[in-house]
């Protein structure tokens, strides 16, 4: 059995990472959270439902950001990998608060417990690249994680401060907002 062959048809990668993936992060997105108070094509100034404070965030999905950022980039700083084009990204710019939130389905075994212990590496990178800024790399996860990689939530959560997030919990968009606010009222 050749390489390609050996994943076809068991849900990994390919056609299936938009088909499982893209369904995921709809359900996922914060926009029934906020109000737009103003909007371009790459990013929408926003303010979150709840918010009683009132701070106006920058949102971003996917090449958006580096549209967005491209102002605020350290051009001597490569873009590593997998650190172009964020799920989504919410931007305070007053306390200069980056939030980037990436989204994993995964329902099959796979190389994707890999995948999440990038986001250190990531955060480091967007650090570096936009510098005046503070990075708050965020992951979103299907429960398949809870089961098969429950050392990775365990590092980034505790050892590395990359908050995990899983989509399926009710709760999941307040906690998230109310996440975001937080981190912003103690800049």
């Amino acid at each position: 059995m050749t390489e390609e062959n050996k994943t076809r048809g068991h849900g990994a990668g390919g056609a299936n990472t938009n088909k499982n993936g893209l369904p995921y992060e709809e359900l996922t997105d914060l926009n029934s959270e906020f109000i737009v108070t103003y909007g371009t094509n790459d990013s929408l100034e926003i303010v979150f439902n709840n918010d009683t404070n009132g701070y106006k965030l920058a949102y971003t999905k996917q090449k958006g950001f580096s549209k967005f950022m491209n102002k605020y980039y350290n051009s001597d700083i490569p873009k590593a990998h997998g650190c172009k084009n964020p799920d989504e990204s919410f931007i305070h710019l007053e306390s200069k608060t980056i939030f980037i939130i990436e989204k994993k389905f995964q329902t099959v075994s796979g190389s994707v417990c890999e995948k999440i212990q990038t986001g250190p590496f990531k955060k480091w990178n967007y650090s570096q690249m936009f510098p005046d800024f503070n990075v708050i790399y965020i992951y979103c996860l299907s429960d398949w994680f809870k089961t098969y990689c429950k050392a990775e939530i365990t590092g980034l959560a505790n050892e590395f401060g990359i908050p995990v997030f899983f989509g399926s919990n009710k709760n999941y968009k307040t906690e998230m907002v109310n996440f975001i606010l937080k981190c912003i009222s103690c800049e």
